[in-house]
């Protein structure tokens, strides 16, 4: 569970990763080289066809297309989003670090490095990546949810608590955006108002097993360790769950207290 706590735990950000202007002129010609060069592509078939593969038959793939041509902007994306699935973050925070010094004004390669940052815990080395990219999407609930996330772990609450709440107008009601928003509350000691929040997250079209693990969180949180322990059972072992309340219960006896929740 504690992997779950936010999105979902300071190098600094490469300047080609916060440059703002197009490719140079010998930049647009390491790409124009690099895919006149590419031996045998992959097709958009089978491009398309391995979206329905498992994770790590992805992550090969996409692996092997970025090899074989590092200006696929395509391959860097998808290998990038398939290693934070993973739990690779610091390698998918890298890869799509890499394709930005090429394409530094790409909305989803800032999302996909921010996001992996964040999703390391690192949220306060992404913000500027996932800042750029809301300012090229202000309408993209997914890139605003992430800086919620990265501004929450950067210790910046009331940014982050605003920033939600604009996602939530552009995705009323949205289970990851509610989770995200309600665990802000939880690591300010706020769990009763945490509860609300994830128990209407629940009841969303979408809501998933991490908006679970989080509402049984936020239960163990107030001391009600045998109905989050059932709670958390749904998506882990039963020693997994047990062990998961175990934390818990040494986390409230102790100073880290919320601290822990915000820090994890």
């Amino acid at each position: 569970m504690r992997s779950n706590f936010l999105l979902a735990p300071l190098a600094a950000l490469a300047l080609a990763a916060c440059a703002s202007t197009a490719p140079t002129e010998e930049e647009q010609a390491v790409i124009d080289t690099m895919n006149a060069n590419s031996i045998v592509p992959a097709s958009t078939q089978e491009r398309q066809a391995i979206r329905s593969q498992d994770l790590l038959t992805q992550a090969a793939f996409w692996a092997e297309a970025y090899e074989l041509n590092p200006s696929d902007r395509e391959a860097a994306l998808e290998l990038s989003s398939a290693l934070r699935r993973l739990g690779n973050h610091r390698r998918a925070a890298e890869v799509a670090q890499q394709a930005l010094a090429l394409y530094p004004d790409n909305s989803p390669l800032l999302l996909a490095h921010g996001s992996a940052l964040a999703a390391a815990g690192r949220g306060a080395a992404g913000l500027e990546s996932l800042r750029r990219a809301s300012q090229l999407e202000p309408g993209n609930w997914q890139i605003l949810n992430a800086l919620g996330v990265a501004q929450e772990q950067a210790g910046q609450t009331a940014e982050a608590r605003a920033t939600f709440r604009n996602a939530l107008d552009i995705e009323p009601g949205h289970p990851s955006i509610l989770s995200n928003l309600a665990l802000s509350y939880a690591a300010r000691g706020e769990a009763e108002t945490a509860e609300r929040m994830l128990r209407e997250a629940m009841v969303r079209p979408g809501a998933d097993a991490t908006v679970r693990q989080n509402l049984a969180l936020v239960i163990a949180l107030q001391g009600r360790f045998d109905e989050a322990e059932t709670m958390a059972r749904v998506d882990v072992t039963p020693q997994m769950a047990e062990a998961n309340m175990a934390y818990i219960r040494a986390m409230l006896t102790s100073r880290r207290r919320y601290d822990a929740v915000r820090s994890e």
